[in-house]
């Protein structure tokens, strides 16, 4: 076979962010919830992202300094966008490190009220971050992806004393949510992140990557079957990987049915993972991903742990996502989809947190 298992559309991206930081709204009638992203690289540019999500209907309203060249796919997050606009931010300054966190940001936002941030933890000695899968995809209404963030730099920001952070929108103060017991760890709610990993499978629309689209397909020796797909970014690599492989459904009889299981690792980190089935019926290929595994943390700091443990939707969000796509393997378009099959929780955590 010269094109392999061009007839269940696979693919796989991985995109990177420098530096980010976000927190939620306690008490903003407006928004419940902000994140900055900071780009200075040769495929995004240089400069600022900024985001807030609507409180009454999740949708987001996007603030993309002028210049940056970003994926506008990858960022349907929540109800979806709302807005998204290129502008000059007044200040634009986001750095991570091991010597802490600062952020000085100001801009206005889609109604012309002007946005302030300013934190600077640095007083607090050195970060000691750890890794964390964002729980981004439990918020996210109508998937095109399965998207995991992941954060090998993660940490809150640390308390200090005479700076505390600040959030102004159309000039009030705006509260954060909060952890319980803050006078004992001396940690808030705001949260930040180095470098952090964007891992994309099967976005809706994306070719087949044994047929030229996103990502890189390893064949059995054969091949007759998918082994897996691997995208690269930076020296880094994101897998997913088929066992048993894959078989190509042109090579199933009608009626015929398989069933396996798949995972999804960065480098090392075994992010998640199911089960997969391909049935032919009738001339098409009806192909089902399911996410099965919860993520499984490892070596986290005691307050995130407790964190993760009390909070279920930490590790359990990405169960909550499947993936169909019905193939004619006539050569006709796919019809492919993402879907929600339970919540994961989100409320519990708006509610633990006070936001």
């Amino acid at each position: 076979m010269t094109t392999p298992h061009a007839a269940v559309p696979i693919s796989l991206r991985l995109g990177q962010v420098p530096a980010m930081l976000n927190a939620e709204l306690a008490d903003d009638p407006v928004y419940d919830g902000f994140e900055l992203q900071r780009f200075d690289d040769p495929d995004h540019g240089t400069g600022m992202l900024a985001f807030l999500t609507r409180r009454a209907d999740g949708t987001v309203d996007y603030a993309v300094q002028r210049g940056l060249r970003l994926d506008r796919a990858r960022y349907g997050i929540g109800g979806g966008i709302r807005s998204w606009r290129e502008i000059d931010f007044d200040r634009d300054r986001l750095e991570v490190s091991v010597a802490g966190t600062v952020a000085q940001v100001r801009f206005a936002d889609a109604d012309g009220r002007v946005v302030e941030i300013d934190v600077d933890d640095r007083a607090a000695g050195p970060r000691r971050p750890a890794a964390l899968l964002a729980p981004l995809g439990a918020a996210i209404r109508q998937p095109a992806s399965l998207m995991l963030v992941w954060m090998p730099s993660f940490d809150l920001l640390r308390a200090v004393p005479g700076h505390d952070p600040v959030v102004r929108i159309g000039g009030r103060d705006v509260a954060t949510g909060r952890l319980p017991a803050g006078r004992l760890h001396g940690r808030l709610l705001v949260k930040t992140s180095g470098r952090l990993w964007v891992l994309e499978l099967n976005r809706d629309g994306d070719p087949p990557a044994v047929a030229g689209g996103p990502g890189e397909a390893a064949a059995t020796t054969d091949g007759d079957a998918l082994r897996g797909v691997r995208a690269t970014a930076d020296g880094h690599a994101a897998r997913v990987l088929f066992r048993p492989p894959l078989p190509d459904p042109g090579e199933l009889a009608d009626g015929d049915a398989r069933h396996g299981a798949w995972r999804v690792l960065l480098d090392d980190a075994l992010l998640t993972g199911g089960t997969w089935s391909v049935e032919v019926v009738d001339g098409r290929a009806e192909v089902e991903l399911a996410v099965t595994r919860r993520w499984r943390p490892r070596r986290l700091p005691w307050l995130m742990r407790l964190v993760t443990t009390v909070l279920p939707v930490f590790r359990t969000w990405p169960t909550t996502y499947a993936w169909h796509a019905s193939v004619p393997l006539d050569g006709g378009p796919a019809a492919t989809a993402w879907r929600r099959t339970a919540t994961a929780g989100a409320a519990a955590y708006r509610r633990a947190t006070g936001s």
